[in-house]
């Protein structure tokens, strides 16, 4: 039997409470410390975001994260699927902006995710970038499973992995699937954060 406690009570399982308060997400999404997913999420719709770490998981692969490669500090730095190893580079922060969409910060570098040049169409990359209040880095959680489907602002098109799930694989955005497809379904999951 799998024992998880909560966010902030140590080692062992992160569970991805995000209690987002004035523009926060919530789903309650537990994982274990291999990233292999606890249970369902607990609540439908996101909140509001607090100010902690978080990774973009892949539903049908929590152990694939958002990952900006390489640990670039350079603007148009491409993100991509890779194994979860706890470094800043896939770690994200979210600002609140308004209309129930969110900045995300990387950790590692302090850039947002980015729709490259502002692109509308399928495939367009997305990339890190500095962060300011242009639509293509705005981004929101559509429910969808036992996840979330991260929909920006600027062409109402999904966060998705370029290509189908694998290793390395650029992030681009694309049009979003009614049901869910596993290169399109995400689980924020809070990460403990040493202080």
């Amino acid at each position: 039997m799998k024992s998880y406690k909560r966010w902030g009570m140590g080692l062992g399982a992160v569970v991805a409470s995000v209690g987002l308060m004035s523009g926060s997400f919530s789903p309650a999404v537990a994982v274990d410390s291999a990233g292999a997913p606890a249970g369902a999420r607990a609540d439908a719709a996101p909140r509001s975001i607090v100010a902690q770490q978080f990774t973009l998981r892949l539903a049908s692969d929590p152990r694939q994260v958002a990952n900006v490669r390489g640990a670039s500090p350079d603007n148009g730095a491409p993100v991509i699927q890779y194994p979860w190893s706890g470094t800043a580079n896939e770690r994200w922060e979210a600002d609140s902006a308004l209309g129930g969409y969110y900045r995300f910060k990387s950790v590692g570098s302090g850039k947002c995710l980015n729709v490259a040049g502002g692109g509308t169409a399928n495939g367009t990359l997305v990339i890190q970038y500095d962060c300011g209040n242009a639509d293509n880095e705005l981004w929101r959680f559509v429910p969808k499973g036992i996840g979330y489907q991260v929909v920006v602002k600027s062409s109402n098109k999904c966060l998705n992995v370029a290509g189908g799930v694998g290793v390395g694989n650029s992030l681009i955005q694309y049009d979003c699937t009614p049901q869910g497809v596993p290169n399109d379904v995400w689980l924020p999951v809070w990460e403990p954060v040493n202080l």
